[in-house]
């Protein structure tokens, strides 16, 4: 018998110890890995304030706070009301929202731990398949400012323990004031003051009883329950709540019958006032970026972040240039005045973006043609990954390359093909026409966008190099699958490019070699002036000012004599740059055109890819609309040269020192200037030009029986190619000695 008591102590105290062990396992976990405080300054801020923003005049001195100016164009739609106080709510509309979500909010101190035993039972068990709440006002209010709706016991645990403490806090009555400003009720509305004049029309004292259950019904599922959209499901539900407050004694049977036959009649301007909501792309990008900054600084859920913007009585310093976005907004509104349908009539969808090129300020910002009809849309501009075509490489390729003294403006590669498919008689890659020139270098490879040399200069750069210049320096989206040479070179990379990482790119050209990241705002204050958020200008160096340099020189080329030709601003003293791109199929067209002022990027397809079958590229189009508006009164101006670049003459066969023989090429033009950095101006003379006689008359090599008079000097280029680059007809082949032998030969 005592050796029974023994073992049935030892157990005990066992049970005991490992109790004793979990408990303060568990206290440390909750010390160390749940928060259990919100930050109530965030929360309070401004909350009788209207968020206002501001820009500033960027013509006219620094841009700091005092000169920034109120952009009362771009209202915070949000916010519909005043913040409503606690004693000006009438009594009814505090009821409701206590008899339908927390019936016990008087009695307990932020937690229902009866509601929350069932609950939790529920979620085991699930025996209440209407999905059984637990969650007290209190924690409803924590989950709206700071939490998430993740169902997860850390989350659950962190709203407890945060409930918990904001009661100790704060009063009952300023917690059910700061509920029922705060909640979600639909139709953007946050709060019972918006909610009440949206839908009614009137000031929420105003309310009757039936109308103030009709907005506490929202809550459990404000799309479901919505009085605009869905008023079969609320009035439904509105009748419970009116029987839930007669059951609780909040009201008399009377008082019930009277507001369960009310006919609520919803405000007409509903519809109105949901499209005259309706933000601008750039304020919509604005809105996203500041509450992604707001979650990551202060550990906001989405909902507290919008909540601050739309009622915290925010400033927000834009970077916003409104004429400029103003004009963007008019030509993508107006898009069938500017570019021309496709064979079925429809029109590609297009974007654009323009930035400061020495702050990456977005000055503006375009996210789809037509006239933004509705809120939280896809934006093309920030959101749309899609293949770069040639647009990705003066990023990829060239500048790398040029930095990493690879290459220079004068280098020679051979616009032939690297790959034969002899089953499908195809050649790779291939150009856009589809035609190989032969002999080019690296200044006319860019003007006119030829794959080839992009390629081959890739590969002597080093796919590892240059996936890596993407990567760290622009800080592009790749996966491992693009370390080839298609990506890389011809821009189809795996997921594509979002068009304002791209335009931002070119911003280091301009820039002379350094990028900032690109920026919607740079201050965010509360409405006692307290910076909240910030974005400063850090850049960081790309490449050298001598590579940005020769990079813009060849850009311009595009611009004057390539792909680009025909993009202008309307003033020919201001310098203009840029690159086009085309992806497989036609199925996206680029333009990033740049001044010493503007970066701007414009795409255009279709958000299903198909191929169009533009012969000019529309982007271009879009441009020429834009950007010669932006430029009106600017003065004339040049994109960045290093003081450390030279002008030297090259031969533009093989990029060497001319030599005379060069001169007497048939083609005349064989030597041109161009841009070195000092001291890698060519040096070596040209040995690729030859002097030969020719017989004038067959234009083959002049031999004994070839008379005196019909004997012609020129000079041939001596090239040999590849066997099987022999089936091809290459541009240059007929000026190459190889090709002028006689048959006997």
């Amino acid at each position: 018998m005592k050796r029974k008591k023994h073992i049935f102590l030892k157990i005990f105290l066992t049970f005991i110890l490992v109790f004793i062990i979990v408990f303060i396992g568990f206290a440390i976990y909750i010390n160390g890995q749940i928060s259990k405080e919100i930050d109530l300054s965030l929360i309070r801020t401004g909350a009788s304030s209207i968020t206002k923003i501001y820009y500033f005049d960027r013509d006219n001195g620094e841009i700091n706070l005092e000169n920034a100016k109120e952009l009362k164009e771009e209202e915070i739609f949000l916010q519909k009301s005043e913040w409503c106080s606690y004693y000006d709510m009438p009594r009814n509309i505090k009821n409701a929202f206590i008899a339908v979500e927390d019936r016990r909010f008087f009695e307990h101190k932020g937690v229902d731990w009866l509601r929350t035993a069932k609950a939790t039972l529920n979620y085991i068990f699930n025996f209440d398949k209407s999905g059984y709440g637990g969650s007290t006002i209190t924690q409803q209010l924590i989950k709206n400012l700071t939490g998430d709706n993740k169902a997860t016991p850390k989350r659950k645990l962190e709203e407890i323990f945060r409930a918990i403490n904001l009661e100790k806090k704060l009063g009952k009555n300023e917690i059910l004031e700061l509920y029922l400003n705060v909640v979600y009720l639909s139709n953007n509305c946050y709060g019972v003051g918006a909610a009440s004049e949206l839908y009614f029309g009137k000031n929420v004292a105003d309310l009757s009883l039936a109308e103030c259950a009709s907005l506490a019904c929202i809550v459990k599922n404000p799309s479901k329950y919505d009085p605009y959209n869905n008023p079969e499901n609320n009035l439904k539900r509105r009748n419970t709540v009116l029987s839930l407050m007669l059951e609780q004694g909040m009201i008399t049977d009377d008082e019930y019958k009277e507001a369960v036959s009310e006919k609520v009649s919803i405000n007409s301007s509903v519809k109105e006032e949901k499209s005259s909501g309706v933000y601008s792309w750039y304020t919509e990008a604005l809105i996203d970026d500041i509450v992604k900054d707001l979650i990551n600084k202060y550990d906001l859920s989405k909902e507290g972040a919008y909540m601050m913007i739309c009622k915290g009585g925010l400033n927000i310093y834009s970077a916003i240039d409104p004429e400029i976005q103003k004009r963007a907004s008019e030509v993508f509104e107006n898009y069938t005045s500017y570019i021309l349908p496709q064979s079925d009539g429809s029109y590609p969808e297009a974007s654009c973006v323009i930035i400061d090129p020495y702050t990456s300020d977005i000055l503006a910002l375009v996210g789809g043609k037509g006239k933004k009809s509705a809120n939280r849309i896809f934006n093309r501009a920030t959101n749309a990954k899609r293949p770069l075509g040639s647009v990705i490489k003066p990023l990829s390729v060239y500048a790398p390359a040029i930095e990493n003294k690879i290459i220079n403006y004068a280098t020679v590669y051979d616009d032939t093909p690297i790959l034969y498919d002899e089953t499908k008689n195809s050649y790779w890659p291939s150009n856009s026409p589809n035609v190989y020139r032969g002999l080019v270098n690296i200044n006319y490879a860019i003007e006119h966008s030829i794959n080839t040399v992009s390629v081959k200069t890739l590969n002597d750069l080093g796919i590892e190099n240059s996936y890596n210049f993407l990567k760290d320096r622009y800080n592009f989206s790749l996966s491992e699958n693009d370390k080839s040479e298609a990506p890389l070179a011809l821009g189809q990379l795996t997921n594509g490019e979002t068009l304002i990482k791209t335009a931002n790119a070119y911003t280091a050209f301009a820039n002379g070699g350094t990028i900032c990241e690109p920026r919607t705002y740079l201050y965010v204050t509360d409405n006692y002036g307290n910076v909240l958020l910030s974005k400063e200008t850090n850049s960081q160096r790309i490449f050298s000012k001598e590579t940005a340099s020769i990079m813009n020189i060849m850009l311009q080329n595009v611009v004057k004599n390539g792909t680009a030709k025909g993009a202008y601003v309307n003033n020919e003293g201001i310098e203009i740059a840029g690159k086009t791109g085309t992806s497989s199929n036609n199925m996206d067209k680029w333009f990033v055109g740049y001044s010493p002022y503007y970066v701007c990027g414009i795409w255009v397809g279709y958000d299903t890819p198909r191929s169009m079958s533009y012969s000019q590229n529309p982007a271009i189009s879009y441009f020429n609309a834009i950007m010669p508006y932006a430029h009106k009164e600017k003065d004339n101006a040049s994109l960045f040269l290093s003081g450390d670049v030279v002008e030297a003459e090259f031969c533009v066969d093989s990029g060497k020192k001319p030599c005379d023989d060069c001169k007497l090429d048939p083609r005349l033009n064989r030597i041109q200037k161009g841009y070195f950095i000092n001291g890698t101006q060519p040096q070596d003379i040209c040995q690729l030009h030859k002097s030969v006689y020719i017989d004038s008359e067959s234009g083959l090599l002049a031999n004994e029986q070839t008379s005196y008079l019909s004997r012609r000097k020129i000079a041939l280029i001596d090239y040999e190619r590849e066997d099987f680059l022999n089936r091809i007809d290459i541009f240059d082949k007929r000026y190459l000695i190889s090709s002028r032998y006689p048959a006997i030969y």
